[in-house]
Formats: C-alpha cells, sequence, structure tokens
C-alpha cells in the first residue's frame, strides 16, 4: 500500500492476536419465534467443510430477512432500472472519471455504524475503504463518548412489540424496517461475542419505557462489566484493525461529494478531501453513509429544531451533517429531523467545549431562565429518557430556554462540588469565572446579566421557592425529593448549556439499509447506518443508536459488498497507480518511545486508552515506584481527567498496580495501570 504515515499508533497486538470465530446460520424458517442463528467455535475441532464463513452467516442473514420482509416497499412507483453495462462498454460512466483509488466498498465515517459496516461487508469479502474526516485521536464521535450500552432482546417477537410501541401513532419507520432492526437485534450479542467480546454483560435498570409491550424481554448489554469507557467501541476498531487484509482506513479524510452518474443515478463513488487534495474513489459495489448526525452545526440545528447554542454532549465536533448533504445532493428524502436526543442542564467549560455528565452530579439548587422564573422540576429534567420531558402526559422532545441557570445558596454550596470533577471548595470554578457569587440576590443577579425585571422575577422566585420548602411541596412544578432553601448568603450561580447526546434524523432508508429518494426509490448503490437518518421518530431506547449502528452496519455492509450487474465489475484504473495518502493507518505498529527521555531509574511504558496510546514513564528502584508521569494521552477531558491526575498517585501510594479504578473512566484508569506495568516489565528486562 506504500509508506503511508503511521496514525493508528497502538494496538497492541490486535491484529493478529485474537483467532475470528465463524458463524452458521440455520434456515430462516417462517415464523418469527423459531428463527435461530446457531455460534461454532472453530476451536471445537470441527471439520473445516462444516464450519460456515463468516460470508456465509451475514449471506443467510440477508435471506432471512429477505423471506420474512419480501421486496423495499416503492411509494407504489417502480423505480427506473439503471441499464447494465458491460466490459466492452468503453462509453460507460465509470470510464469517464479520473479515478485516484479503487474500493469494492466505500464506507465514511469511522464511528461504530462504520466499523460495523466495514467489518460486514470485509467478510463477505470485499475490499473496504473506511474513511474517517477526524484525525486519529478525536475520530469514533459518539460512539466513542457514549456509555457503550448495545440493544439485544431474549425475543424477536417482542422486540418487535416494543420497537413499535415507541413508534407510537408516527407513520414510520414501517413494519419491515422494524421488523429488519429486530431481526438483527437478538443476534447482537452473539455478534459481540463472535468479534471478540469474552464476558459480555447486562445493565440492570435501563428500560426506558417499562410499561409499554415488548420491553420485558429487552435486555442492555455491554461488552464487559463496566460503562462509559470506550469499551465496545475499542472492540470495533480492534476487529477492523484484524481485518487489515480487507479495510484500509484513511484518518483526515472527508468525504466531500458522491459521484453519481446523472442518467442511471447509481453512485460510483466518493470525492474525497485528504492530504489537501481532493481525490476520487470509486466504489465498485456500494457507498455506506455513516456520518452520524449534526450536533455541531449550528445552522442546521436552528433551521431543523429551532435550537440555538446547544452543544455536543460527546465533543463530536466533527458531526456536522456531511452525510446529510451528499445524499440530498444526489436526491434522497429525509425524514426523522425533528427528534434528537439532549442532556438538558449541563455545564459546558467555554475554552475546551468539554461538558459534564448528569452522572456527574445532581442539580442541588433551583433552575431559572433567562428572565429569572422557574420553568421545570429540578428533579424532571429527562435524565433517564434521554432528554425528553414529560409535556401534559406526551413524551417529547424538550423545549427549553436559551438562558439558564442554577442558582443556590452558601448551605447547599457547601455540601461539596458540584461536579466531582470541580474542586472541593469551588474556589477555582469561582476565579475562573464559571460559578458566580454575590452578597444579596440583587447582586447576583446582575452579575448573571438580568434587566430589572429579570431581578425582581429572581427575587420573587426565591421567596416562593422558600415558601415552598418550609411546606415541603413544591406547588409550582412539583420537586420530589430535596426541597433545600435559598435562604443563606453568600447567593451562586452557575450557567448551564443544555447539550445534544445525538440527532436521529438523516436521509430515508429502507430494509436492505438503501437510501431512497422522495419517491421511495432506492438510490442505486447508496446505504446508510447508525445515527445518519436513523429509525427512531417518536420515543428511543437507550443502546439503540450504538447497538443500531451494529444491526445496520451488518445488513448495509453484506448488501454494499455484493457484486453488482448494473454496472463494470473490472478495475478502471492502471496497476500501481492507485493513491495512497500520508494518514493511512497502520495497524500493529508499537508507539515509538525514542521520542521520549528517561534518565536513570526511570522506564518508559505504553498502553492503549480509550481514544489511542497512554505513554507514561515510571520511576522504579527495582523494589519501589516513586514516580508515575503521564506523558502522552488523548482521553477525553471531562470523563477522563479524573483518572489521568489521580491514578498515579494511587500507584506510587500502593506501590503497586493493583488499586481501585476512578468510577466512570474504567477504562483509562485500566490503561494507565497497564501501561505502568510495562514500564515496569521493560524494567525488569
Amino acid at each position: 500500500m506504500g509508506d503511508g504515515k503511521r496514525t493508528e499508533k497502538a494496538f497492541m497486538g490486535c491484529a493478529g492476536g485474537r483467532k475470528r470465530r465463524r458463524w452458521e446460520t440455520s434456515e430462516a424458517p417462517s415464523s418469527a419465534k423459531s428463527r435461530r442463528t446457531k455460534f461454532r467455535n472453530p476451536k471445537e475441532g470441527l471439520p473445516m467443510n462444516d464450519i460456515l464463513s463468516r460470508r456465509n452467516f451475514l449471506t443467510g442473514s440477508a435471506l432471512a430477512a429477505g423471506s420474512l420482509l419480501g421486496g423495499a416497499a416503492l411509494a407504489g412507483c417502480a423505480p427506473q432500472t439503471p441499464t447494465a453495462t458491460t466490459g466492452e462498454d468503453s462509453d460507460a460512466f465509470e470510464r469517464s472519471i479520473a479515478w485516484d483509488a479503487e474500493y469494492d466498498v466505500i464506507v465514511v465515517g469511522f464511528g461504530g455504524a462504520g466499523a460495523n459496516s466495514a467489518i460486514a461487508a470485509a467478510d463477505e469479502g470485499a475490499r473496504v475503504l473506511l474513511l474517517e474526516k477526524a484525525p486519529q485521536p478525536e475520530a469514533g464521535g459518539n460512539s466513542i463518548a457514549c456509555m457503550q450500552l448495545l440493544c439485544w432482546s431474549e425475543s424477536l417477537d417482542d422486540a418487535i412489540s416494543y420497537v413499535k410501541a415507541m413508534r407510537g401513532n408516527y407513520e414510520t419507520p414501517s413494519d419491515a424496517i422494524i421488523e429488519a432492526y429486530c431481526g438483527e437485534m437478538v443476534k447482537n450479542k452473539e455478534w459481540i461475542e463472535y468479534l471478540g467480546a469474552e464476558s459480555p454483560a447486562f445493565v440492570e435498570g435501563k428500560i426506558e419505557y417499562p410499561e409499554m409491550p415488548g420491553a420485558q424481554s429487552f435486555r442492555v448489554l455491554t461488552v464487559h462489566e463496566g460503562r462509559g469507557d470506550g469499551a465496545a467501541y475499542k472492540l470495533f476498531r480492534e476487529a477492523v484493525a484484524a481485518r487489515a487484509d480487507h479495510i484500509d482506513v484513511w484518518y483526515e479524510a472527508a468525504g466531500q461529494h458522491l459521484i453519481q452518474d446523472p442518467t442511471t443515478r447509481i453512485v460510483h463513488g466518493v470525492e474525497v478531501a485528504v492530504d489537501g487534495r481532493t481525490v476520487n474513489v470509486r466504489a465498485k459495489n456500494g457507498v455506506i453513509l455513516t456520518c452520524g448526525g449534526y450536533e455541531s452545526n449550528d445552522e442546521m440545528l436552528q433551521s431543523f429544531n429551532g435550537y440555538n447554542g446547544w452543544e455536543s454532549l460527546g465533543h463530536a465536533l466533527h458531526n456536522t451533517g456531511d452525510g446529510i448533504k451528499m445524499a440530498m445532493e444526489v436526491g434522497c428524502d429525509l425524514w426523522h429531523m425533528g427528534n434528537m436526543q439532549t442532556n438538558n442542564f449541563e455545564f459546558v467549560d467555554p475554552d475546551t467545549l468539554d461538558c459534564t455528565w448528569k452522572y456527574d452530579s445532581d442539580l442541588k439548587g433551583i433552575l431559572v431562565g433567562g428572565n429569572g422564573c422557574r420553568f421545570i422540576s429540578e428533579t424532571d429534567t429527562g435524565a433517564t429518557n434521554h432528554g425528553h420531558l414529560n409535556y401534559a402526559g406526551t413524551w417529547h422532545v424538550p423545549v427549553l430556554p436559551e438562558v439558564t441557570y442554577e442558582v443556590l445558596d452558601q448551605a447547599i454550596f457547601s455540601r461539596g462540588p458540584l461536579y466531582k470533577s470541580w474542586s472541593a471548595d469551588g474556589q477555582e470554578e469561582i476565579a475562573k469565572g464559571w460559578i458566580l457569587k454575590a452578597d444579596t440576590l440583587e447582586a447576583l443577579a446582575s452579575a448573571m446579566g438580568f434587566d430589572e425585571e429579570g431581578t425582581q422575577n429572581l427575587v420573587a422566585e426565591v421567596s416562593k421557592w422558600n415558601r415552598f420548602c418550609e411546606e415541603g411541596t413544591d406547588l409550582a412544578f412539583g420537586r420530589k425529593g430535596d426541597l433545600s432553601p435559598v435562604a443563606e448568603a453568600p447567593f451562586y450561580a452557575v450557567k448551564l448549556t443544555h447539550t445534544l447526546v445525538n440527532t436521529q434524523g438523516g436521509p430515508v432508508k429502507n430494509e436492505q439499509g438503501q437510501i431512497v429518494t422522495p419517491r421511495g426509490e432506492a438510490i442505486p448503490h447508496l446505504y446508510e447506518a447508525g445515527e445518519l437518518g436513523d429509525i427512531w421518530s417518536n420515543h428511543y431506547q437507550g443502546s439503540c443508536n450504538l447497538g443500531g449502528g451494529m444491526i445496520f452496519g451488518r445488513i448495509s455492509g453484506r448488501n454494499a459488498a455484493a457484486a453488482k450487474d448494473d454496472n463494470l465489475q473490472e478495475s478502471v484504473i492502471e496497476d500501481g497507480a492507485a493513491f495512497v495518502p500520508t494518514t493511512l493507518a497502520v495497524f500493529g505498529e508499537e508507539v515509538d518511545l525514542s521520542q521520549y527521555t528517561a534518565g536513570d531509574g526511570e522506564y518508559l511504558g505504553v498502553a492503549d486508552g480509550k481514544k489511542g496510546p497512554i505513554v507514561v514513564k515510571v520511576a522504579f528502584d527495582g523494589t519501589t515506584i516513586s514516580a508515575v508521569e503521564i506523558l502522552e494521552q488523548n482521553e477525553t477531558p471531562s470523563i477522563a481527567t479524573d483518572a489521568v491526575t489521580t491514578m498515579p498517585g494511587r500507584i506510587v501510594e500502593a506501590n503497586s498496580t493493583e488499586v481501585d479504578v476512578v468510577t466512570g473512566a474504567t477504562l483509562t484508569s485500566k490503561a494507565i495501570m497497564a501501561a505502568v506495568e510495562n514500564a515496569l516489565g521493560n524494567a525488569a528486562a
């Protein structure tokens, strides 16, 4: 592949250290209840001719979906059938483009959906290009920042009932799409085991609509005990690395436009911005858009959702709606643009845009808007339903004031840090201007930027709230639990920002993962998976975005990989002429530690963290660990800061790596421990 710059720096042994297992898919009976997928492991010693390949599993799944669902619905209009071309067609569209590289399948976006799409296509035998707009340390989008929850159900029929119930009386998605989705959902557990998850675990208490039919069989799954640690995305990334013979990854390579034949409407490839130039990359059989939503595109949020100033909770700064724009250019329809998942009332660092998370703290004071008035119960902020609020019996995406403050008094403030990652006494945050402090409510209102009316409203609201606290009932909004007055000076305020977990809207797809036009016709060779154009129109169940990326990743991956009969299957570029970017990922290489210096009694170590390698320097005299310094890491600050700052001290104090991990940063904590162990191993050597 040429001499590409090494950007994937630490997959210690992942490309070859794990045996790939194989799937066997039984015949698909007509009854949904009786369909089963059997799993076998080659290590059991079965004859190879008795073990079906990964390709057979995926193909069998496609046949099962086809027998259950039939063909794609086309909104009553017959699609134009592209004219088949042959190798003798010198006028074929493919020959009119100056191609720089050529693959069977191109996947745009290296998040969870992109990884699973690439894996599924590669396991069909396709040669795959996986494009990622971000540099390697920033790759993954929401897939690496989320809680790593995956959807699964013990019953196909119950899964279908639950997803239909969450759809409610909305028109979309169709029954056929729900059945295709759930037909793959029930295979998610075996799929992650197939990818190498050794001890999948279940998370209890995460069913968001337990009253709905089918919810009793729904399970929330993780690849191991623990969550929020990037483990699922790491599993997917390692599975991509293990298929480096079939999958190329280009980082800092942004898909700009799709290359479409205007006559047949076939999508033949992607224009890619990489290495300071634009290259044309051909996809013989399919392009899969997996580039997420538009959480970081202010114009789209304002136009589609009426939201202004909301930030991406997962720091998905590269999710700017690129897939929506590319698909619209080639004639797609859109759906679910009004639906999104949010975390309401978070604090956003104005310098880094890192966000707090709900598990970091509970609200302690009262919430007021930019006019100084309370507007919601502080204990009913949508934390358990992905931001959706219950408006008079109907769960709906939130409508919240752009300016929101939490207001509290000295008694509440003295209980401890407002967020666990903040200083214990809050003085650092007061010095930064994150926490406003004043001796009177009037002075606090002035610091908050309120006008005279807003100031009067704030004083009146606090007085009313304190009366509710005395009476033991919040008569305005029905707040439950702690009713602590805001009465003891000085007073404090923190400006909060509503944040976006992810948007759900995008191109409409059918049950085969094909992107369709407003007439319901499939755009030939164009597919999608993940949060881009996801199926969720109304209610949403946590775990179904990352888990759903696995689902339609498999569906779209295998369908995109299938050889097409409506275009040239032969190569249209000269041998050896393929472009290779400097950002080509080279998996399995070790970090170059020569860039770091170590003195006498100091040793370097490295391990794979949540977002790339963690490099440490350990001072060790053969008996005592006297210092641990982290030299390199790219972990998410809002999640991993506690681990990065406290784990070295814990290890030194214990003189051992057998210490407690930092809650909420398990993977980073374990990676630091592993890097120290690696350094100690180097000392012994």
